[in-house]
């Protein structure tokens, strides 16, 4: 017996239908020894008439499809699709996820060879016109190969690659529930380079077209898309070996969510990515010479409005495009050779803990750039920095000065207006340098600056 019709809700309306199956990922989870807490089960009658009394939420009203909420289960319960079980099954994505159980007979029912393709560990379609149907199938067939460590069906893949425009006819909002529990897996380059050689990921973010038109002039990947994919996965492998950049306190802060199921740690592979996608908009001839001037500024407008257009949240399109407009920002301090104490002030109090993903972004783009030379060559202000950063968390100076706006007015009998910002940023400059340390230092750093009125 599959053990999930062991489940109490399960049992109990089992009773009250003629036919009950559990169907997709539960059967396929179970049959490759995985466990699961979602469960969709198909039945004959109306689903309503059995959940009324649950506690259950509309997912398709139409389809008659709902969720209800059963202890640590989440229980998808849909109306039968066709005449039966097997018409049913037939409307689905992959083989894999077309078997039943028949809670009644307790019996498996396969009719597309899914038993044997789990066996086969290969992921295989069960027809074209199901993904021409459904195109996120397109995308989800990634998801699965990636997470459940499976073979793809080589005839699927060129189906896949036939019609790949047809995701852009898919909600966005179901693409980005696929592109997040892809680049949630700790190894999602996998998924990320296939996509991109499939043309799929071109196909959901365009603006990589145009980086294919320009040559990266980097060590790995001959386009700048090919360098902003190898960015990509260089940013994995450091995010999977955090532990030898950063304190695990500065580790947890980056598990900030910036919405469901999105964690800063792991939007920094997006800021990997995106960081250079503004270059081909910046692109001209000077002197003879290739320049992108603010490829930075452009590329962060660019990915807000891909983040937006995926349905991502502000929060994490701000995030995201925050790095994007921040990753030159520790190779130009590196190039004059030694990065001041106001220098790194002004870097953490513009961007706290997002200064510490800045640096990761960079690091993956030097290691995706010049290989361990560039990166070596960059650890070293990495750290300095990393550490500045810790001593200043340590001393509650970030972004905080000593004296308020109303003291600095009052203490320099001016009123309100650009001149007390100023005061402001040369205190918290003095602040953390280490010039200034209490109040009394403060009044009389000020006083000395701004003596009768003048700089």
């Amino acid at each position: 017996m599959l053990k999930y019709a062991e489940v109490d809700f399960i049992k109990e309306i089992t009773k009250k239908c003629k036919e009950i199956y559990i169907v997709g990922g539960a059967v396929r989870d179970y049959l490759l020894s995985r466990d699961t807490k979602d469960i969709d089960i198909v039945i004959k009658e109306n689903p309503l008439d059995l959940i009324k009394n649950k506690h259950f939420i509309v997912l398709d009203e139409e389809l008659g499809i709902y969720r209800v909420f059963h202890k640590d289960f989440t229980i998808d319960v849909c109306k039968l699709q066709g005449e039966d079980i097997e018409e049913d099954l037939g409307k689905r994505d992959f083989t894999i996820n077309a078997i039943a159980y028949d809670v009644k007979r307790r019996n498996f029912i396969d009719p597309h060879g899914g038993i044997e393709d789990i066996k086969k560990k290969v992921i295989r379609t069960i027809s074209e016109e199901n993904l021409k149907n459904d195109p996120i199938r397109l995308l989800r067939a990634f998801r699965f190969w990636l997470n459940l460590r499976l073979k793809l069906d080589r005839e699927t893949l060129v189906k896949i690659i036939e019609h790949k425009s047809l995701i852009n006819q898919v909600a966005k909002e179901r693409i980005k529930e696929e592109l997040v529990k892809i680049i949630n897996n700790k190894h999602s380059f996998r998924a990320i380079k296939l996509l991109y050689k499939t043309s799929l990921l071109k196909e959901i973010i365009q603006e990589l077209k145009e980086a294919e038109m320009l040559e990266s002039g980097k060590l790995y990947g001959d386009t700048l898309a090919e360098h902003l994919i190898y960015s990509y996965l260089f940013a994995e492998e450091l995010l999977n070996n955090l532990e030898k950049l950063i304190p695990r306190n500065l580790m947890e802060m980056l598990e900030e969510e910036t919405e469901s199921h999105l964690t800063k740690k792991t939007l920094i592979k997006l800021g990997a990515l995106l960081h250079d996608i503004g270059k081909p908009r910046t692109f001209m001839i000077r002197d003879s010479v290739a320049t992108f001037w603010g490829h930075d500024r452009i590329g962060s407008k660019m990915t807000k409005d891909i983040l937006k257009n995926l349905r991502f949240s502000s929060k994490t399109a701000k995030f995201v495009s925050k790095l994007v407009e921040s990753h030159m920002r520790l190779h130009l301090l590196a190039r004059a050779g030694t990065i001041t104490e106001r220098a790194k002030g002004r870097f953490f109090r513009e961007l706290d803990i997002d200064g510490i993903a800045v640096i990761i972004v960079t690091l993956a783009d030097s290691l995706a750039s010049s290989g361990k030379s560039g990166f070596n060559y960059l650890l070293p202000y990495a750290t300095e920095m990393i550490d500045f950063y810790i001593r200043l968390t340590e001393r509650s100076e970030l972004k905080k000065p000593l004296l308020d706006g109303y003291e600095i007015m009052e203490l320099l009998n001016i009123g309100p207006g650009p001149r007390v910002g100023e005061a402001i940023r040369k205190l918290l400059d003095a602040q953390t340098e280490g010039i200034v340390t209490n109040k009394e230092e403060a009044k009389r750093f000020l006083m000395e600056v701004f003596s009768n009125g003048k700089r």
